[in-house]
Protein backbone atom coordinates (compact mmCIF):
# COMPACT_ATOMS: atom_id res chain seq x y z
CA UNK A 1 0.00 0.00 0.00
CA UNK A 2 2.90 2.69 1.03
CA UNK A 3 4.34 1.60 -2.38
CA UNK A 4 1.61 2.65 -4.15
CA UNK A 5 0.98 5.93 -2.18
CA UNK A 6 4.41 6.75 -3.30
CA UNK A 7 3.99 6.22 -6.85
CA UNK A 8 1.12 8.07 -6.64
CA UNK A 9 2.80 11.42 -4.93
CA UNK A 10 5.60 11.33 -7.25
CA UNK A 11 2.94 11.39 -10.52
CA UNK A 12 1.50 13.94 -8.52
CA UNK A 13 4.22 15.78 -7.82
CA UNK A 14 5.78 15.80 -11.74
CA UNK A 15 2.28 16.86 -13.18
CA UNK A 16 2.40 19.76 -10.05
CA UNK A 17 5.80 20.47 -11.42
CA UNK A 18 5.38 20.30 -15.57
CA UNK A 19 1.40 20.83 -16.28
CA UNK A 20 0.62 24.84 -14.96
CA UNK A 21 4.02 26.00 -16.23
CA UNK A 22 3.30 24.24 -19.68
CA UNK A 23 0.12 26.02 -20.22
CA UNK A 24 2.02 28.92 -19.12
CA UNK A 25 4.56 28.42 -21.80
CA UNK A 26 1.88 27.92 -24.51
CA UNK A 27 0.17 31.18 -23.69
CA UNK A 28 3.92 32.93 -23.55
CA UNK A 29 5.04 31.29 -26.60
CA UNK A 30 2.59 30.04 -28.79
CA UNK A 31 4.41 30.10 -32.06
CA UNK A 32 6.15 26.72 -33.10
CA UNK A 33 9.37 28.73 -33.72
CA UNK A 34 10.26 31.22 -30.85
CA UNK A 35 11.04 28.02 -28.42
CA UNK A 36 11.95 24.54 -29.58
CA UNK A 37 11.28 21.13 -27.85
CA UNK A 38 13.88 21.37 -24.75
CA UNK A 39 13.36 25.13 -23.87
CA UNK A 40 9.51 24.52 -23.80
CA UNK A 41 10.39 21.95 -21.29
CA UNK A 42 13.09 24.11 -19.62
CA UNK A 43 10.24 27.12 -19.31
CA UNK A 44 7.17 24.76 -17.73
CA UNK A 45 9.76 23.19 -14.91
CA UNK A 46 10.59 26.74 -14.17
CA UNK A 47 7.58 28.15 -14.66
CA UNK A 48 5.62 26.39 -12.20
CA UNK A 49 8.54 26.18 -10.10
CA UNK A 50 8.54 30.00 -9.36
CA UNK A 51 4.62 30.94 -10.18
CA UNK A 52 3.17 28.13 -8.15
CA UNK A 53 4.53 28.99 -4.97
CA UNK A 54 4.63 33.07 -6.04
CA UNK A 55 0.72 32.86 -6.58
CA UNK A 56 0.22 30.77 -2.96
CA UNK A 57 1.75 33.05 -1.01
CA UNK A 58 0.22 36.31 -2.71
CA UNK A 59 -3.39 34.14 -2.17
CA UNK A 60 -2.21 33.86 1.65
CA UNK A 61 -0.49 37.02 2.66
CA UNK A 62 -3.24 39.61 1.06
CA UNK A 63 -6.94 37.60 0.61
CA UNK A 64 -5.90 35.76 3.97
CA UNK A 65 -6.51 32.19 1.58
CA UNK A 66 -5.33 29.75 4.23
CA UNK A 67 -2.85 27.17 2.47
CA UNK A 68 -4.19 23.99 2.21
CA UNK A 69 -4.29 20.81 -0.46
CA UNK A 70 -7.59 22.75 -1.35
CA UNK A 71 -6.63 25.77 -2.41
CA UNK A 72 -2.90 24.95 -4.17
CA UNK A 73 -5.38 22.34 -6.40
CA UNK A 74 -7.56 25.92 -6.91
CA UNK A 75 -4.19 27.83 -7.86
CA UNK A 76 -2.75 25.20 -10.31
CA UNK A 77 -5.93 24.93 -11.92
CA UNK A 78 -6.48 28.49 -12.54
CA UNK A 79 -2.96 28.72 -13.50
CA UNK A 80 -3.48 26.18 -16.04
CA UNK A 81 -6.66 27.85 -17.05
CA UNK A 82 -5.20 31.19 -17.67
CA UNK A 83 -2.43 29.99 -19.72
CA UNK A 84 -4.70 28.55 -21.72
CA UNK A 85 -7.56 31.32 -22.19
CA UNK A 86 -4.27 33.19 -23.03
CA UNK A 87 -2.98 30.68 -25.64
CA UNK A 88 -6.43 30.04 -27.04
CA UNK A 89 -6.88 34.18 -27.89
CA UNK A 90 -3.38 34.40 -29.23
CA UNK A 91 -3.98 31.39 -31.83
CA UNK A 92 -7.36 32.78 -32.79
CA UNK A 93 -8.92 29.82 -31.36
CA UNK A 94 -11.27 32.10 -29.61
CA UNK A 95 -11.83 36.14 -29.96
CA UNK A 96 -11.88 39.05 -27.46
CA UNK A 97 -12.01 42.96 -28.26
CA UNK A 98 -9.09 43.93 -30.09
CA UNK A 99 -7.35 46.01 -27.17
CA UNK A 100 -6.80 42.57 -25.43
CA UNK A 101 -4.37 41.69 -28.48
CA UNK A 102 -1.85 44.56 -27.79
CA UNK A 103 -0.90 42.98 -25.17
CA UNK A 104 -0.92 39.37 -26.30
CA UNK A 105 -0.30 39.81 -29.91
CA UNK A 106 -2.20 37.09 -32.42
CA UNK A 107 0.12 34.53 -34.30
CA UNK A 108 -0.59 32.75 -37.52
CA UNK A 109 -2.89 29.59 -36.89
CA UNK A 110 -0.63 27.78 -38.92
CA UNK A 111 2.53 28.72 -36.59
CA UNK A 112 0.54 27.72 -33.06
CA UNK A 113 1.89 25.02 -31.13
CA UNK A 114 -0.45 22.35 -30.60
CA UNK A 115 -1.70 20.79 -27.65
CA UNK A 116 0.32 17.96 -25.91
CA UNK A 117 -2.49 15.51 -25.39
CA UNK A 118 -4.31 16.21 -28.94
CA UNK A 119 -1.57 14.35 -30.57
CA UNK A 120 -3.27 11.63 -28.99
CA UNK A 121 -6.50 11.87 -30.34
CA UNK A 122 -5.66 12.62 -33.88
CA UNK A 123 -6.40 9.86 -36.03
CA UNK A 124 -3.94 8.68 -38.64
Amino acid sequence: MALIQLFLGLIALFLTITVPGYFLTLGFFPDKKEIDSIERLTFSLVFSVSFLPLIVLIENQLFGIPINFYSSIATVLLIIIFGLLVWMTRTQKISLPTFFYVVFPKVEKDNAVDLFFLFFLKKK
